[in-house]
């Protein structure tokens, strides 16, 4: 999901009660720029910047956010699919585990009978 730039300086130009043409004022940019940068979903890192300054708002805290939680996503997928790897691996050292337990049962019943033979005998 990406970041709609436009729409978030426009709420914050209606919070802070600034027109279009006072924006373009502060910020150094014309009013057309202004009315173009309110319908778009990307702006150039250098008139965020000064739109930042004349709304007194950090936007780049947006993109941020968005690119954190992209990481952080991607690095728990990751993990997930390590921990099901780990757990696959475990579960088949048990199984391998189980059958080794199994034989020597078996064979320990072996043994078992063989000594009641002999004292039968």
């Amino acid at each position: 999901m990406g970041i709609n730039i436009g729409l978030l300086i426009w709420k914050e130009m209606k919070v802070k009660g600034m027109s279009r043409e006072q924006l373009a004022v502060e910020a150094g940019i014309s009013k057309h720029r202004v009315g173009t940068i309110l319908k778009s979903t990307s702006i150039d890192t250098d008139v965020l910047t000064r739109i930042s300054i004349a709304l007194d708002v950090n936007f780049f805290e947006h993109f941020r956010r968005d690119e954190d939680l992209a990481r952080i996503e991607m690095d728990s997928g990751a993990k997930h699919n390590q921990e099901i790897t780990d757990l696959k691996r475990l579960n088949s050292d048990k199984n391998k585990l189980l059958e080794l337990y199994e034989e020597t049962i078996k064979s320990q019943k072996k043994i078992i009978a063989s000594l009641e033979n002999l004292t039968k005998a």
